[in-house]
């Protein structure tokens, strides 16, 4: 009975194995400089705010971390692996809100704004599959 409610569903495994391998390329990608898009300026969001160059890829290793860590957290079936996911994923979700009410009026962040909001919709449906997927 007990290993049933340490069980937790393999979908949940197997999107923790993915934020594992997501952790890994954002680790690389800070390490190594890689821009996405062949962008020549790194650039990185965290809390809605922008962050360029070696900032940028300092936040950037630290999400890789965070990811990471609760990747395992959530493989080994740790409770608080699906709890820094919850945090993490309000933590996105705010970010989003926060960056699109801030630049909704800049020119030059027009297309990033535009991208923002797109991928809103995206972020908050696996904030609400971690939050349902860690509930008890």
């Amino acid at each position: 009975m007990a290993s049933e409610r340490n069980r937790w569903p393999l979908d949940f495994r197997i999107f923790a194995g993915l934020c594992v391998f997501w952790s890994i390329v954002l680790l690389a990608r800070s390490i190594f400089n890689l821009a996405a898009g062949g962008v020549p300026n790194f650039e990185d969001v965290i809390f809605g705010v922008k962050f360029h160059g070696d900032e940028a890829r300092v936040t950037m290793a630290l999400q890789a971390f965070v990811i990471g860590a609760f990747g395992i957290g959530i493989l080994a079936r740790q409770r608080w692996g699906a709890i820094l996911a919850l945090l993490y994923m309000a933590q996105v979700v705010a970010g989003h809100a926060i960056f699109i009410t801030s630049n909704l009026g800049v020119e030059s962040q027009r297309v990033h704004v535009k991208l923002a909001t797109y991928e809103s919709p995206a972020v908050l449906l696996i904030a609400l599959y971690v939050w349902y997927r860690s509930r008890s």
